[in-house]
């Protein structure tokens, strides 16, 4: 056997080699097409991002062991191959780095399409940090096997990263800024935010590494630095729990009588409508002598967050509380003057 093996040339070789690859590649293609038949059967679908995910760098492995094979046997008749070949030697390691960000790309997009409680923007967040932090170490692992100093290269990275974090400060404040957001949990993606002064006011769209997209009531997209949020208060409407509902109003000073029967009966409406949240403070007194109206309060929580439901709510409750003065023959106020001319 050994003698049959040396009487081949190494292009016969060669061409042995390439049969045997196309074989391997042929069963690996059934093989993975036989999994992937039975991973769909099942209800979880990440062995489907899985298999997807490492499908490819396995078949380029396979043309990969070919070529390098091939090469080595060529270098006894081709003798600048030699050098070739050395350079090669270390594509596996970049096979399989392509490998695992697919894996981690595959592992990101099923929780980012599964239905589960998953954080969308730290999944993205988490998913890119990996990426860089296996890349890094990837490439130091290569340079210390072709024989360089890590301490050197990490001494020289350490220096240049001051001087890139005093000219960069700004973008590093926006990039640190999107991670503290990521960390804190101010917002997510789908919120409805805005500043104090309501300068910026809109539902959050992406949030990304330097800044965040947010789309204002107006349709308009606003990209606001990540450093922003940092140094400015933010509120998050869609995350409240209940909606307040403050209102003065007055009666004529002709109605004083029946303030008080008014406001028992406004009492009542309030404790037996159902959109009123009972575990909330909710008051209804008589507040001020106005200059034209007789002033009663009251303040109240809906359970209603939404705003066209709290809208269409709070317009009822306006109208019943319009009748409640009505039925008891009296009038809400508008302002009026009345002149008295004395005699003489």
């Amino acid at each position: 056997m050994n003698e049959f093996i040396q009487n081949i040339s190494p292009f016969q070789m060669v061409a042995a080699l390439l049969v045997i690859a196309v074989i391997v590649h042929i069963a690996l293609s059934f093989v993975l097409k036989q999994i992937t038949k039975h991973s769909g059967s099942t209800k979880t679908q990440i062995d489907d991002h899985l298999i997807r995910a490492i499908s490819a760098p396995l078949k380029v492995l396979i043309w990969y062991g070919w070529l390098y094979l091939s090469l080595r046997e060529l270098t006894s008749e081709i003798q600048s191959l030699d050098q070739i070949v050395s350079y090669i030697s270390i594509t596996p390691v970049f096979i399989l780095t392509w490998g695992i960000l697919r894996l981690i790309s595959s592992i990101e997009n099923f929780m980012l399409e599964s239905e589960g409680s998953f954080d969308k923007d730290s999944v993205r967040l988490f998913a890119r940090l990996m990426k860089i932090l296996f890349v890094f170490a990837i490439i130091l692992g290569v340079a210390q096997f072709y024989g360089y100093a890590i301490s050197s290269i990490l001494t020289l990275g350490g220096v240049g990263g001051i001087v890139v974090g005093f000219a960069a400060k700004d973008m590093l404040a926006n990039v640190f800024g999107g991670l503290m957001i990521q960390m804190d949990k101010p917002f997510s993606t789908g919120d409805w935010i805005r500043t104090s002064d309501r300068s910026i006011e809109g539902v959050v769209e992406k949030i990304g590494w330097r800044m965040t997209r947010i789309r204002t009531f107006s349709k308009n997209p606003v990209y606001v630095p990540n450093g922003i949020f940092a140094t400015i208060p933010i509120e998050t409407p869609s995350r409240m729990t209940n909606r307040q509902i403050y209102e003065v109003i007055g009666i004529r000073y002709d109605d004083i009588a029946q303030m008080e029967s008014i406001i028992e009966k406004v009492q009542a409406l309030l404790a037996n409508n159902d959109h009123i949240a009972n575990d909330q403070p909710c008051r209804v007194y008589f507040d001020v002598f106005n200059a034209s109206s007789l002033d009663f309060v009251i303040w109240a929580f809906s359970s209603d967050t939404e705003v066209g439901e709290f809208k269409k709510m709070k317009g009822k409750l306006l109208l019943d509380i319009a009748q409640i003065i009505a039925d008891h023959n009296a009038e809400i106020a508008y302002p009026t003057q009345t002149l008295h001319i004395q005699k003489t």
